[in-house]
């Protein structure tokens, strides 16, 4: 897998996508931004807070928030950074964001280094709209993999990004504190009522999209099932 990937809408020039992969659990950290304003949010930056910032200063993206699915450190451990040099509000699920301050203590259990997280700006709830330009997100909320898990989702560009919800050909572990597989079930069936043509963008490994998990994932047949 390469360290960082750029997509690009091919219709109307509407926005840019760049994943960066980080740390040592290969986690993606993503930069959605409106490519005409170059606002933009920075979706999980578990690490690497210096790598992130030369991928932003370099497409000279205006960040405008720090989005995070949910509150494992993996995905979360380069918010002090982001936020210190941006100066931006950070954004979690309002069942999380009391979590944040257990990450520095969650890493170091693994012997990984972890910089502790600032407190969450915002609370996010279903249905929440977080504007980017003329981009436009929407809270999901997907419990199960932790009790305060979101997606977010780009109805008009059919983007979903999906933290560790789901994955290509996977799903997010319960097995972790907060973690609760039924949830994790019903969270996915609320996925699986987007369009499946939409493309998710998960927290580790490629993208995907709706159509592919729902003929190759054996997970999903199991949840929707």
């Amino acid at each position: 897998m390469g360290e960082e990937v750029e997509r690009r809408d091919n219709n109307m020039g509407k926005f840019t996508l760049v994943r960066v992969v980080v740390g040592l659990l290969q986690a993606n950290c993503y930069l959605y931004a409106d490519r005409e304003t170059k606002e933009a949010v920075i979706i999980d930056p578990g690490s690497d807070g210096e790598k992130i910032v030369r991928s932003i200063e370099k497409r000279k993206l205006n960040p405008v928030a720090i989005l995070n699915t949910h509150y494992h450190f993996d995905h979360t451990c380069a918010n002090k950074d982001i936020k210190e040099r941006f100066n931006i509000p950070l954004m979690i699920g309002k069942e999380d964001a009391g979590r944040l301050q257990s990450i520095y203590n969650d890493a170091m259990q693994m012997m990984m280094q972890c910089n502790p997280s600032p407190l969450a700006d915002n609370l996010l709830r279903e249905g929440d709209i977080i504007k980017v330009g003329r981009l436009s997100l929407k809270v999901i909320e997907t419990p199960g993999h932790t009790e305060g898990s979101v997606c977010f989702y780009d109805e008009y560009n059919h983007i979903l990004f999906s933290g560790d919800t789901l994955f290509l050909e996977s799903i997010g572990r319960t097995d972790l504190p907060t973690g609760n597989t039924e949830e994790l079930a019903h969270s996915l069936k609320k996925l699986f009522t987007l369009p499946l043509h939409t493309t998710v963008y998960a927290g580790h490994g490629d993208e995907t999209t709706l159509l592919h998990e729902l003929k190759h994932n054996p997970f999903v047949k199991d949840a929707l099932s």
